[in-house]
């Protein structure tokens, strides 16, 4: 009789915890955003430094954020050039860190770039600091900000180390005259 008690009131507290926890729900949420910037080239080469316009261009999904203010982490894909010398394309994690109406995003990963020298391996580090809203009507966010990344050659003839920084600008902001030009040419 004892041994069916304590199943009893087992059953009753699994119950009454399953039916108090929330679930989370967070959406995902993408943004993609374009890239420019200044870059320090060159840094472990012997005709380096030196400074080259930077281009490029990032998509991200952000997972576990249920509301703005919270915390995020995703995946990232980035493509970039230096001074049109260089194809980088690359990918990582990334987490969003919320500071008041601003948000941190510290990412890591890999890449592979291509030049002169052939194709090589690298390792990237990112700190984007702005705006990253949250959409809670769609999953796509709004984001803009100032970045700041180092890249590491792991192999190569290349001896690759460089410093990028500048701005990032979300896509859709370069889209939005079309919208709105569309939208009044359709009504």
């Amino acid at each position: 009789m004892l041994r069916w008690t304590r199943v009893v009131a087992m059953v009753v507290a699994l119950g009454a915890v399953g039916t108090s926890t929330s679930v989370a729900r967070g959406a995902p949420q993408i943004g993609t955003g374009l890239t420019a910037g200044g870059a320090l080239t060159d840094l472990r080469a012997s005709n380096g430094p030196r400074f080259a316009f930077h281009l490029g261009g990032r998509l991200d999904v952000l997972f576990l954020r249920e509301r703005a203010g919270t915390m995020a982490l995703g995946p990232y894909v980035d493509v970039a050039t230096a001074a049109f010398d260089t194809f980088e394309s690359g990918g990582g994690i990334e987490w969003l860190v919320p500071a008041g109406d601003t948000a941190f995003i510290l990412s890591a990963g890999g890449f592979a770039r291509t030049s002169r020298f052939g194709w090589e391996p690298g390792a990237a580090g990112t700190l984007f600091w702005g705006s990253r809203s949250f959409n809670y009507h769609s999953t796509y966010s709004l984001g803009a900000g100032l970045f700041a990344q180092g890249r590491y050659g792991l192999a190569g003839d290349g001896k690759q180390a460089d410093v990028i920084f500048g701005a990032q600008v979300d896509l859709e902001y370069f889209a939005l005259p079309f919208l709105f030009l569309y939208q009044a040419i359709a009504r």
